[in-house]
């Protein structure tokens, strides 16, 4: 039986083996050695635990690396290394010299590439943890080298958690579309800390369509999205507009018998309806910028369904009749809703 994401993760192996990224990790079937997909996962991370456990050991003087690859714990921190391997009876005192600072190098050399690769494998499992719940179908696109080779070496210097998660979220989402993140959002992300990653993520409950509503400042304000925090965002480069006055959207029907537009929202969407296929609504909205709507694609976030149906009544006023739909993408261009919620003014 298929499982909802298996071709996704196919599509995501056959892309990282070819390039030889995420090596330290078995490319994944839908049983391979009678195992599933979760259980081999675990060890592996198990695996990669206990392998940042010996780096950071080996970087504090705790152990030492063999030239077998076999790990020697010391019975105390070592100050400096003369040799990468000593004997039961060997002594270790302190030297300074060519062969002691050529050893330390090519030791530091060593746990250094270890901690990259242990952080872009873990990458890679929260990306396919994404994509064996996603049913949509992969694109016939293949990812550019030299994007995938940025996003290793990004994913690579980050060890924390979250932070991690965030370029899983982000190799999956280039492998569901490729070409969907920039190397410029590349570079954002690079630099984004952990606390604004928070903040954009907060926003990201609030965007509908690449927009946020203005004329909804109670509820925003009521949320944590104040002026004050759009301003915020805004100098971030996530949005722009934010001080200027009367920007607006017109919405048009996208077919031709009558109107018919789906607004979507973290796995929602607002779809407004009317006989005549030549009307139009408009709405005052702050805008997203390019780099803040990549953004918007990176994690599955909570609607907020009070403001979505406060949206939906905005729209009642402009002549339109609107449902709330739970929506589903599945392509890169089409979605099914169900669980229509029709809004009242």
């Amino acid at each position: 039986m298929e499982l909802p994401g298996e071709k996704l993760i196919i599509k995501l192996w056959e892309t990282l083996a070819e390039k030889g990224v995420g090596s330290l990790l078995s490319p994944w079937q839908v049983k391979r050695d009678g195992r599933a997909r979760i259980e081999v996962r675990r060890e592996e991370l198990l695996a990669l635990a206990q392998a940042e456990t010996d780096a950071a050991d080996i970087r504090a003087g705790r152990k030492r690396l063999a030239f077998d690859g076999s790990m020697r714990l010391l019975s105390a921190p070592v100050s400096d290394a003369s040799s990468a391997e000593t004997s039961p009876s060997d002594s270790i005192e302190p030297t300074l010299g060519l062969q002691s600072i050529a050893t330390q190098s090519l030791l530091n050399d060593v746990v250094d590439a270890s901690r990259k690769e242990i952080n872009t494998s873990k990458a890679v499992i929260f990306a396919e943890e994404i994509l064996a719940n996603d049913s949509q179908l992969p694109p016939d696109r293949a990812i550019d080298d030299d994007w995938l080779f940025t996003w290793r070496d990004y994913a690579a210097r980050v060890s924390n958690e979250e932070l991690q998660r965030l370029w899983g979220s982000v190799l999956a989402g280039e492998v569901k579309s490729p070409g969907n993140f920039s190397f410029r959002t590349l570079d954002f992300l690079r630099a984004l800390s952990k606390a604004e990653a928070e903040k954009v993520s907060q926003l990201a409950r609030f965007v509908i369509e690449g927009r946020i509503l203005r004329n909804q400042e109670q509820h925003l304000d009521k949320h944590g999205i104040t002026f004050t925090r759009l301003l915020e965002m805004q100098d971030l480069g996530v949005i722009s507009g934010v001080e200027s006055i009367g920007l607006t959207t017109t919405y048009k029907s996208v077919t031709p018998d009558k109107f018919r537009r789906a607004l979507r929202s973290n796995g929602k969407a607002l779809l407004v309806d009317s006989e005549d296929a030549a009307k139009e609504f408009k709405l005052e909205v702050y805008l997203l910028t390019g780099v803040g709507t990549q953004l918007m694609g990176l994690g599955s976030f909570e609607p907020d369904i009070e403001y979505l149906r406060l949206v939906g009544k905005q729209i009642l006023t402009q002549g339109f009749s609107v449902q709330l739909v739970d929506w589903k993408q599945i392509s890169e261009s089409e979605g099914n809703y169900s669980n229509a919620e029709k809004i009242d003014a």
